[in-house]
């Protein structure tokens, strides 16, 4: 009787899957961007600080 459910079963745990790694890689994404960000609001700054000195 199992092997009647085997495919629906598969399909979910392939489907639970790809949720799971779209969740994970736009949780990375989001992460790197705003590492990103981070990194170019501090590449900007000190040529402010050399501006507002001069």
């Amino acid at each position: 009787m199992l092997e009647h459910y085997f495919g629906i079963i598969e399909a979910i745990f392939v489907f639970s899957l790809a949720i799971a790694f779209y969740v994970w890689q736009m949780r990375d994404l989001k992460k790197e961007k705003l590492k990103a960000e981070a990194r170019a609001r501090e590449g900007e700054q000190p040529q402010q600080r050399n501006t507002d000195a001069s």
